[in-house]
This record gives structure tokens, C-alpha cells and sequence, in this order.
């Protein structure tokens, strides 16, 4: 098959359209008139009957053509397998015509004045449509083929294999060309350098277009794939917005309402500290809504910013985030435990921020999630390249099913919403986007027993990062 798919919707048209077969009829019309009008004119002068023939036979093959092309038409408007297969038949198809033209208008040469003909100049136009619409291959074939042909007969009058030879123009007298052994070698020549440079040049030129149009093709493919990532990304921010105001909207309408009740007076003095401390709780609640929203944001704003230059050290930044969660492990009536084998002086590239919110939010879960009683592990450990980090509760644990749209926004489980635990639903959405810019990766696992362990994975920094 050619390269470029202008070139072969080009060849669905000279099917689609018949181009070389209306060109056909008018070459046989044309040559079938001349005949008639020389014998008119140049009595003297009888064409032999094979001219008669070729042209009549021309027209003949031109009615197979034809039928041939009628029957590829309705191949090619099928159904996709069908059309690729007959894409490759037109492609036999166009060879075959251009073959059987060469031949023929080597016998109308013969039977014409043979390299006296300028009419050796169709030669070339069918090297150069070769060219253009065939690959490489194909075209150097069919211009070997023109050459072969004209060669053999210049060759073959030449030497008296090919005799009678007639004259080009009846009323002109006989040229002695077609003898002269330098003549022809000239003539052979000029059509070898010819067709030699239409396939170059030609080809040349094609191969330059076909690589613009795989460029062209490449661009209009990513600009597609922008537009529809930009559609996206609209539709997922639209979808974030509309799910954020509705969640900032639940403690803020529970607010107005507490308040309302407070003034007016529906609420007694001695329930006013109880509905007080109702509208505090619900305006934390708002305030970790609102915090997480901007963490979030500065998180995925930081996907498009150059990385932090001065790597963090992971171990003593561990160590001070356990100190800070054990306070409330211990309020809940859990133990907080940590065991950090990691190098002490390891360090990745992140944002500290980054990291301590990624940290924080699974140390913050683990222990929301867990019972009284139960107990959460901080654990840390090298890898080739990395260090590997484990936040494991025995709580109430993940289904499976859940699993999949846990690090979407605003997602929170059934068990959570029924046991009343509060959260935003975006500090595993912060934990995966910090993973990710990192360079890292993220696994979760629960068994049936119950307990979750959520099992990060961080490279570490380059150390020609951090010289």
C-alpha cells in the first residue's frame, strides 16, 4: 500500500471517478480519428493493420477495465474489512493498468515512427503518476518496465529485428534516426535519465509530503486529545465544584439553623452551651472542608511547578509526625506504634508540606477508623531505590468493593457515614496525588478480618539533587 492517506484516497478516486479510463477512451478516439484523417491526406503511406488492432484492443481492455473498477467501487463502500482488502486490490489494479498502457503505447510507437515519436514523452507521465500515487517499489518497477520497452524497440529497429519501420509523419520524408546506433543510444539515455529523475525527484518530493502529513496527522491527533482532556478536566472540575459546595453546605445550613434557634429563644439558657458547642463542631467541620480544599489545591497546582531543590529527610520528619498523632491515639484509647528502619539520613524529593499532609491524613484515618482498644503502626523501611512506608490500623477495615473509588473526592464509605465518623472525603485524594508527583505508588490492603493497612512506596531523592 502507498504511505499517506491522501495518496490513497487519491487512488479511491481514480477508481471512484474512472480517471484513467475516461483518459483511456480519449486517447483511443483520438488515435482512431488520426488514422482515419492520414488516410485521407498521405495515401501513399499505409499504417500497418496492428495499429488498427492496438487501438481497438486498447478500447476493448479499457470495457475489462471497467467492469474491473465497478466491481472494486462497491468492494470499497462495504464494511471496514472488506474495503481494507479491496484497498489492496486497487493498488494491484492501478499497476496492471499502468503496465498494459506501457506495452501499448510501445506498439503505437512500433507502428509510428518508433524513437522519431515524441510521443515517448507519455513514458514519463506515467513514471511520474507512479510516483506519485505508488509506493517506491511499485514505481521504480514500472519505470524499469517504460524503459525496457522503449529500449527494446529502439534497440530492435536498430539492429533490423523490428522492420518495416514507418515513418512518424506520413507527408515528411523517411529519417534515417531510427539506424543510427548513436542516436538511438542518445534517445535510450535521455528517456533513461528522464524517468530516472521523475522517480527521484518525485519520489523525493512525495516522501517529504507524506511526512508532513504524518506530522500534520500527529498534531490534529494531540489536539484532539487535548480538546477532549481539556473537556474533561472541565467536567471534572465542574463535578468537584458543585460536590464541594455541597459539602461545605451541609455544616454551614446546620449552623444557620443552630443559630437561629439560639436567637430566637427557642433554646433555653441552660441548653445554650450544648447548641454553642454544636455550631463550634460544625464550624470545624467547615474549616477542615475549606483547609483540605486548599491543600488540595496547592497539591495539583505543584504537578505543573518545578520540584522543591533541598530534598527532605524522611526518618526524624516520621518521628514528628507520630509525636504529633499520639495525643489523640492516646484520647481514643489506641496505641500509636512505630517501627522506622528506613536510613536515617534518606531523603526524597518532595514538598514537606506534601508529605506531612500525605502522612498526616493516613495517621489521621487509621486512627478515626479504629475502636478503642485497637492499635495503629507506623512502619518504614528501605528499598531498592526507596523506602516503603506502611500506615496498618485493625479497624473497621475496606470492602473490596469499595477499594477502587476510595482516592476519588468527597468518596466516603457506607460503614463511615453510618458510624457518624467525620471527614472531608479528600485526604486520600491528597495522599494519591502526593504519592503520584513523587514518583511513587500506593497499594491498599484489608483483609476480611477487618483492619486496613494503606502501603506507600517513595523514591529516593537523586544525590546529584541534592549537591
Amino acid at each position: 500500500m502507498p504511505h499517506g492517506c491522501f495518496r490513497v484516497r487519491v487512488l479511491l478516486a481514480l477508481i471512484g471517478h474512472q480517471w484513467f479510463i475516461r483518459l483511456r477512451w480519449i486517447f483511443v478516439v483520438a488515435t482512431l480519428l488520426l488514422l482515419q484523417l492520414e488516410r485521407f491526406h498521405a495515401d501513399a503511406v499505409e499504417r500497418p493493420v496492428l495499429m488498427w488492432v492496438t487501438a481497438v484492443g486498447l478500447g476493448a481492455i479499457n470495457l475489462l477495465w471497467t467492469a474491473i473498477g465497478r466491481g472494486l467501487g462497491k468492494d470499497l463502500d462495504g464494511d471496514a474489512e472488506r474495503a481494507a482488502r479491496a484497498l489492496r486490490r486497487v493498488v494491484c489494479f492501478i499497476n496492471a493498468q499502468m503496465a498494459v498502457d506501457l506495452f501499448v503505447l510501445t506498439v503505437l510507437l512500433r507502428c509510428s515512427g518508433g524513437i522519431e515519436n515524441p510521443m515517448a514523452i507519455f513514458y514519463l507521465f506515467h513514471t511520474l503518476i507512479a510516483a506519485l500515487l505508488l509506493k517506491p517499489l511499485n514505481a521504480l518497477l514500472q519505470g524499469g518496465w517504460a524503459l525496457l520497452m522503449y529500449s527494446g524497440l529502439a534497440v530492435g529497429e536498430c539492429l533490423g529485428w523490428i522492420a518495416p519501420h514507418y515513418p512518424f509523419v506520413a507527408a515528411l520524408a523517411a529519417s534515417a534516426t531510427h539506424t543510427d546506433l548513436l542516436s538511438v543510444i542518445i534517445s535510450i539515455g535521455v528517456l533513461a535519465a528522464g524517468v530516472t529523475g521523475t522517480l527521484y525527484f518525485t519520489v523525493q518530493i512525495s516522501s517529504r509530503l507524506d511526512e508532513q502529513e504524518r506530522e500534520l496527522f500527529d498534531t490534529n491527533l494531540a489536539l484532539r486529545e487535548s480538546r477532549e482532556d481539556v473537556i474533561r478536566l472541565h467536567e471534572k472540575r465542574s463535578r468537584f465544584l458543585r460536590t464541594a459546595a455541597h459539602q461545605l453546605k451541609t455544616p454551614l445550613t446546620g449552623i444557620e439553623m443552630l443559630a437561629g434557634l439560639v436567637r430566637d429563644g427557642v433554646v433555653t439558657a441552660e441548653g445554650t452551651p450544648s447548641i454553642v458547642g454544636r455550631i463550634i463542631r460544625r464550624c470545624q467541620e467547615a474549616i477542615v472542608q475549606v483547609t483540605e480544599l486548599l491543600t488540595l489545591e496547592r497539591i495539583e497546582r505543584a504537578a505543573h511547578e518545578p520540584r522543591p531543590s533541598t530534598p527532605i529527610e524522611v526518618r526524624p520528619l516520621l518521628e514528628r509526625l507520630a509525636d504529633r498523632y499520639r495525643g489523640q491515639a492516646r484520647s481514643k484509647g489506641l496505641s500509636l506504634e512505630t517501627r522506622l528502619a528506613c536510613d536515617r539520613h534518606g531523603k526524597v524529593e518532595i514538598d514537606r508540606r506534601d508529605f506531612e499532609d500525605c502522612v498526616g491524613n493516613l495517621l489521621d484515618n487509621a486512627i478515626k477508623y479504629t475502636r478503642e482498644g485497637g492499635s495503629v503502626t507506623l512502619t518504614a523501611r528501605d528499598f531498592d531505590g526507596g523506602f516503603q512506608l506502611s500506615v496498618k490500623d485493625t479497624g473497621m477495615g475496606i470492602p473490596a468493593e469499595a477499594i477502587d473509588d476510595l482516592f476519588e473526592p468527597f468518596h466516603r464509605g457506607h460503614a463511615a457515614l453510618s458510624a457518624g465518623i467525620s471527614g472531608s472525603g479528600l485526604g486520600l485524594t491528597i495522599v494519591r496525588e502526593v504519592v503520584h508527583q513523587s514518583g511513587g505508588r500506593i497499594d491498599v490492603r484489608s483483609p476480611e478480618g477487618g483492619g486496613a493497612e494503606f502501603v506507600l512506596w517513595f523514591p529516593w531523592a537523586n544525590p546529584a539533587v541534592e549537591g
